[in-house]
C-alpha cells in the first residue's frame, strides 16, 4: 500500500493532544516510531497460556455477530477459524443485521432464550444493568482469573481497559470491552464539499453559514453535473440514526454555529460539556433552537437530502457517492474514501468549522470514545451453563498479541503482511473493492481484543487513514473543540433512569427534531415543547448527567 504521510507528521501527531470519534478506515499505512517508553506487549501472558494443560474436549456453543454492511460471513473468516482450532470450540453464529438489531434485540430479551454469547456489542450497558441482576448474565469475574492468563495480563499493563470492563455498581465483571488504543476515536466526522462544482461556480469553500447556504443553494439549481437534470444534485448528505448512530457521518456538528453542538450518542443524546466542563443539555437552548430554523430551512428547501433521516445505515450514503453519475455536493464522514470512489476523491475538499450569525465557531471533543477503550463486546448469558471454561478459553485467545490484530485488522497472508523488520504492514486493497470491504469482509473489527497505543508503528504500521484524519483534525477542527461528550460508565440506578424516563425524553427530543427539521413549525411548538420537557423531567435527567460527568472528571 502506499505509505502516504511522512513520518515525520506521524511523529508529530503522535506527541499532539488530539480530538476525537471513532470509525472505519479506507486504504493503507502510514509509518511512525514509537517513544522511548512504548514497550512491546508482554509475552509472560502467552508463555502461561502455552503452559496451561490441553484440552481434548470440543466445547459447542451459541454467539451473535452483528453484521454490518461490508462485513463477510463469520462461518468463513480465517480468524474465528484460527480462534477455533486453537481454543477446541465449535462456534455456532447467529448473524444479525446491524441496522436492525435493535428491534431483534427486544424480542430476544423479551423470550429470554438468548445465545450463549452475546457478542460485538449485541448488549449495551443498560442492558446488563438491567439484566445481569436477573441472573441473566454471568459475572466473569473469576472465570476471567481461571482460565484467561492473557486477558489478566492485558489488565494488569492497561488498567484502564480493566476499569472499563468492571460494573461501577458491585465491582464484578459482566462484560469485555474492546482495547483498540487510537487517537483517532476522539476525532469527529470529517466534513467534505466538492471543490469541482465550486470552482465551476466561482466560488470559495464557504467559512460562514450563509456562504454554506448559498452554495448549498447554487448546487441544487445548477445542472452542477452537466446531465440536463437539474433535480439530481444532493447538495448535503449525511447518516442520521438515533438507534444505530453513526457519529463520523452525522450532521451534529453542524449546530456549533450556533453556539452549541448537537452531541446524537444512542445514550446522552444533546448532552455535552461546555469549554468550563459544565453540563448542557443542548436541546432546550436558545442556540439549539436558532440551528434547527436554519437547518431545518435546508431540509425543506431541498438542500439537505432529507432521505439521510431514514438511512439504518452508510451503505446508502455510499452509494449516492458512487452514483455513476456524480450527484454528492457535500457530506460528512469519518474519511471521503468511504462515500466517493477513488477517481473523485480530488473532487472533494474539506470545508472547516462554519462561523454563525453570532461569531459562534464550535466542534465537538470525542470524549465518549475513550480512544475505542470500550463497549461491551463479549457477555456469557446464564444459557453457557456448564460451557464457562470452553468459552473463556476461546475469548482468551483473542488477547494473543498478533490475534488481536488480526481480529481487528484482518489475517496475515490475507489483508496483512509481515516485512523485514517483522512489523505487520497492509497488502493492497483489490481493485474495486474499498478498504472497509476489503477489511470488514476478513475481520470482525468490533469483538475483544486488545492493541495498545504504543504498538501501531512498532507492531502494526499505522493506517494512512488514521494519520491522515489525524492531520486534517488538528489543522481544522481541533482549535474549535472545546465543548464535548461526555464518558459513559453508568451505575446500576444510573442505567434504570437512562432504560426508563430518559429514554422517554429522548424519544420525544429526537421525534421533534426530527419533525422541525423536516416540516418546520419550531416558533410555534417551542414553549408547549419546553413544558412536555419539564413534564417528562428533564430537571431529573440533567441532575443525574452532572453526577455521571462529575464521577468521570474526579477519575
Amino acid at each position: 500500500m502506499k505509505k502516504t504521510l511522512s513520518l515525520i507528521l506521524v511523529l508529530a501527531l503522535a506527541t499532539t493532544a488530539l480530538m476525537g470519534c471513532g470509525g472505519g478506515q479506507t486504504s493503507s499505512t502510514a509509518s511512525t516510531t514509537p517513544s522511548a517508553s512504548s514497550a512491546p506487549a508482554s509475552s509472560a501472558a502467552s508463555t502461561a497460556a502455552s503452559e496451561a494443560a490441553p484440552t481434548t474436549e470440543t466445547v459447542k456453543f451459541s454467539a451473535t455477530f452483528l453484521q454490518n454492511e461490508w462485513h463477510g460471513d463469520p462461518n468463513q473468516m480465517e480468524v474465528f477459524q484460527t480462534l477455533a482450532e486453537r481454543a477446541n470450540v465449535e462456534v455456532d453464529w447467529q448473524v444479525y443485521a446491524s441496522a436492525t438489531w435493535p428491534d431483534k434485540k427486544n424480542l430476544l430479551l423479551a423470550g429470554g432464550d438468548l445465545p450463549d454469547v452475546m457478542y460485538m456489542n449485541t448488549l449495551n450497558r443498560n442492558d446488563v444493568a438491567k439484566y445481569a441482576p436477573q441472573g441473566m448474565i454471568m459475572d466473569l469475574t473469576d472465570l476471567v482469573a481461571e482460565h484467561c492468563p492473557r486477558l489478566t495480563q492485558v489488565f494488569a499493563e492497561m488498567p484502564h481497559y480493566k476499569n472499563v470492563c468492571v460494573n461501577p455498581d458491585d465491582g464484578k465483571m459482566y462484560i469485555i470491552a474492546r482495547g483498540a488504543e487510537r487517537d483517532v476515536q476522539y476525532t469527529q466526522a470529517l466534513y467534505y464539499i466538492n471543490k469541482k462544482w465550486l470552482d465551476q461556480l466561482g466560488l470559495d469553500v464557504p467559512k460562514t453559514t450563509d456562504e454554506y447556504y448559498a452554495a448549498l443553494k447554487a448546487f441544487k439549481d445548477g445542472d452542477m453535473n452537466g446531465n440536463g437534470d437539474a433535480s439530481d444534485e444532493i447538495p448535503y448528505s449525511f447518516v442520521y440514526n438515533p438507534d444505530q448512530p453513526k457519529l463520523d457521518f452525522s450532521c451534529q456538528d453542524m449546530f456549533g454555529a450556533f453556539g452549541y453542538v448537537d452531541y446524537q450518542g444512542a445514550s446522552l443524546a444533546h448532552f455535552i460539556q461546555d469549554e468550563n466542563r459544565k453540563v448542557v443539555y443542548v436541546a432546550m437552548q436558545p442556540e439549539y433552537k436558532e440551528a434547527i430554523r436554519f437547518y431545518g430551512k435546508m431540509v425543506q428547501e431541498g438542500l439537505w437530502d432529507a432521505e439521510s433521516f431514514t438511512s439504518p445505515d452508510t451503505s446508502i450514503l455510499n452509494a449516492k457517492g458512487n452514483n455513476a453519475t456524480q450527484i454528492l455536493g457535500s457530506f460528512s464522514a469519518f474519511d471521503k474514501g468511504f462515500v466517493v470512489p477513488a477517481e473523485q476523491a480530488d473532487d472533494y475538499v474539506i470545508m472547516g468549522p462554519l462561523e454563525g450569525p453570532e461569531g459562534h465557531k464550535n466542534w465537538l471533543y470525542h470524549q465518549a470514545s475513550n480512544g475505542n477503550v470500550n463497549g461491551t463486546q463479549f457477555i456469557m448469558t446464564a444459557n453457557a451453563a456448564g460451557k464457562e471454561a470452553g468459552i473463556m478459553r476461546w475469548l482468551d485467545e483473542h488477547f494473543d498479541q498478533q490475534m488481536s490484530i488480526e481480529l481487528f485488522l484482518g489475517p496475515e497472508g490475507t489483508t496483512l503482511e509481515k516485512t523485514g523488520s517483522g512489523m505487520l504492514d497492509y497488502i493492497d486493497t483489490p481493485a474495486g473493492m474499498s478498504y472497509s470491504e476489503f477489511r470488514y469482509g476478513n475481520a470482525p473489527v468490533h469483538v475483544p481484543c486488545a492493541i495498545k497505543g504504543a504498538d501501531w508503528g512498532k507492531t502494526i504500521q499505522v493506517m494512512d487513514e488514521d494519520a491522515n484524519k489525524l492531520a486534517i483534525s488538528q489543522e481544522y477542527y481541533r482549535p474549535y473543540s472545546t465543548q464535548s461528550s461526555i464518558f459513559q460508565n453508568p451505575t446500576q440506578e444510573e442505567s434504570k433512569y437512562l432504560l426508563g424516563k430518559a429514554k422517554d425524553i429522548d424519544q420525544y427530543t429526537t421525534k421533534m427534531q426530527v419533525k422541525w427539521l423536516t416540516e418546520g413549525g419550531i416558533d410555534a411548538e417551542w414553549d408547549t415543547y419546553l413544558a412536555e420537557l419539564e413534564k417528562l423531567g428533564i430537571g431529573e435527567y440533567i441532575k443525574l448527567v452532572e453526577g455521571m460527568a462529575a464521577r468521570n472528571d474526579a477519575q
